[in-house]
């Protein structure tokens, strides 16, 4: 599962210690040391969910995948913290401004890296990568250009093993499609996979004013306060594939037809889409509480029938959606892709691979390579393994159980860039019976394909997991995603990478404070949008310029 990560500068958090200690399921540090019998204790920073699906017994701290890591490295791992969302953010905020780090965690930004490099608190691992990285490990960071070790350099030293971007576009909005038959609705009725913002607004004003789960507090549109975020994993509850529709990419810096690089939250794109979700929240349809509500309430309104309309990813189902299902046996949900406002029959959308999550290893810790040799295990040889159920039978329970990632003791993902279409159209192929499941190249493909035939061919027998199977590889994956691809209806937008730039470094969390409180302000009609240019000048005023500088000098040094 991937949320949002609102990164809040080390400084701040410090004022925070006392509430710190009382809100996160935190443990002491424990020291790193090598037994006589030449076990490793590794001490984790864990970022977790509330409902990871593990059997009973099984802990974060005690599962397959812990177990297997002591079985096969002799090395026993315990959690140094433990928490969940924001909860994470904060200790893993507090632990870089004390400087007291667990031996491993994953952090969830370049800037989060940039300042333990800074601090001297995280080891150097380019010996280590270059030793102990298997070559398929390699093979999937070849398939970027490298770009995922790139971003994890500084100064030409690799200071964390960068997770890869996976997801792609474009992106979805589930809706509930019992509520759909129930109420008579039509969508798209030339079956492109894809509605129109007018058909999403009609959607979500009846979804509201009919209340169909008689909640007495139906919302039409719930999204979080940060409105849009930067890549397709932190896409839930948001409006990125509504805002990108009208053509506004905020929160990206892209070159324009002259090469001059903008920033996307400032454009007259981006005014018209909060004119648009102005007039949903003065129309009522967009939630009356919006800027106040957090991603756990938004959740709670979901699965609560609250709301009927989720903004977020193709894998929404396997982490969050089954939470419905399960305490609503009634309730599905139908994946959409919304097209161009302009009604240009395309999809926009952004494809932005490269680095994701990063795991870094304290300087103080003995063993470094340690890191590589996990990564290893779970990225390489279980993922690869030809009889998973032979050679890893607990790793194959949990598969069947669709236990979340988050167990692994690394939360990143590493997959080939090149992969995730051509692998997803062939899972539907074989799922539609026009290949053989039995000859698709991995166990993992198998073993979906498999889960979601057994569903299709007797739904009323199967478990939340095996719907939110279906409705993540069949319906999102295969039936909305790969076919947008295919038809040509993608109009793709490849932001540019920029590394190392200092005047974002040093503005960034102020200018997202600025836009994030000015775009609520102007939604909930606290501002007149007539504003906007003043907003613009204030976002360059306040470092956007000196960003827009250095980031144009990198561009063009990018193109010699």
């Amino acid at each position: 599962m991937i949320k949002k990560q609102k990164f809040v500068t080390s400084a701040l958090l410090l004022s925070s210690v006392l509430l710190l200690n009382a809100c996160g399921d935190s443990k002491d540090k424990k020291s790193s040391a090598t037994d006589e019998n030449g076990v490793t204790t590794i001490t984790l920073g864990r970022q977790t969910i509330q409902n990871p699906k593990l059997p009973d017994g099984d802990t974060y701290e005690d599962n397959a995948y812990t177990r297997l890591v002591d079985e096969k490295l002799n090395v026993k791992l315990e959690s140094a913290f433990e928490a969940n969302g924001d909860d994470y953010d904060r200790q893993l905020s507090l632990a870089i401004a004390s400087g007291d780090l667990p031996d491993m965690m994953v952090v969830n930004s370049r800037d989060e890296v940039q300042e333990l490099v800074d601090n001297d608190l995280i080891a150097d691992l380019s010996d280590v990568y270059d030793e102990y990285a298997s070559d398929n490990i390699k093979k999937i960071y070849d398939s970027y250009d490298n770009l995922p070790i790139e971003e994890a350099s500084f100064d030409e030293e690799l200071m964390a093993i960068p997770g890869t971007s996976l997801d792609f576009g474009p992106g979805i909005v589930w809706l509930r499609q019992d509520w759909i038959d129930e109420l008579g609705l039509k969508l798209d009725e030339d079956g492109n996979k894809a509605i129109t913002l007018d058909e999403l607004k009609e959607t979500a004003k009846t979804f509201q004013e009919k209340d169909p789960d008689q909640t007495g507090k139906a919302v039409g549109l719930a999204l979080n306060f940060w409105l849009t975020s930067p890549g397709y994993g932190g896409s839930t509850y948001v409006s990125s594939a509504m805002v990108h529709s009208m053509g506004a990419y905020p929160k990206y810096y892209l070159p324009d037809e002259n090469g001059q690089i903008y920033y996307g939250s400032t454009t007259p794109e981006m005014k018209d889409s909060l004119e648009m979700f102005r007039d949903w929240y003065e129309e009522g349809i967009l939630d009356p509480q919006f800027g106040t509500r957090t991603f756990d309430d938004i959740s709670a309104m979901v699965i609560n029938g609250e709301t009927g309309v989720v903004p977020g990813p193709w894998h929404l189902p396997d982490w969050n959606l089954f939470q419905v299902k399960e305490s609503n046996p009634e309730a599905d949900f139908i994946p959409y892709a919304i097209e161009n406002a302009n009604d240009d029959g395309k999809i926009n959308s952004i494809s932005d691979k490269g680095a994701g999550s990063y795991i870094v290893v304290s300087k103080d810790f003995e063993k470094p390579e340690l890191a590589m040799e996990i990564v290893n295990l779970i990225y390489d040889e279980i993922a690869n393994a030809k009889e998973l159920e032979k050679d890893y039978p607990d790793i194959y329970a949990y598969s069947k159980k669709a236990v979340d990632g988050t167990v692994r003791p690394f939360n990143v993902e590493l997959g080939d860039a090149g992969e995730a279409i051509e692998d997803s159209a062939a899972i539907a192929d074989a799922i539609d019976g026009k290949t053989k499941i039995e000859d698709l190249k991995t166990f993992g493909m198998q073993d979906a394909a498999r889960t979601v035939k057994d569903y299709m061919d007797n739904p009323e027998s199967s478990t939340s997991t095996d719907w939110a199977k279906y409705h993540s590889t069949y319906l999102a994956q295969g039936k909305t995603v790969v076919p947008t691809h295919e038809s040509g209806m993608i109009n793709e937008i490849t932001p540019p990478r920029f590394n190392g730039i200092k005047a974002s470094e040093k503005y960034t969390a102020q200018l997202n404070k600025l836009e994030e409180e000015t775009f609520i302000k102007y939604i909930i009609g606290e501002k007149s949008l007539d504003d906007f240019d003043n907003f613009v000048e204030q976002w360059k005023k306040q470092g956007g310029n000196e960003v827009l500088k250095e980031t144009q000098e990198a561009y063009e040094q990018m193109n010699k």
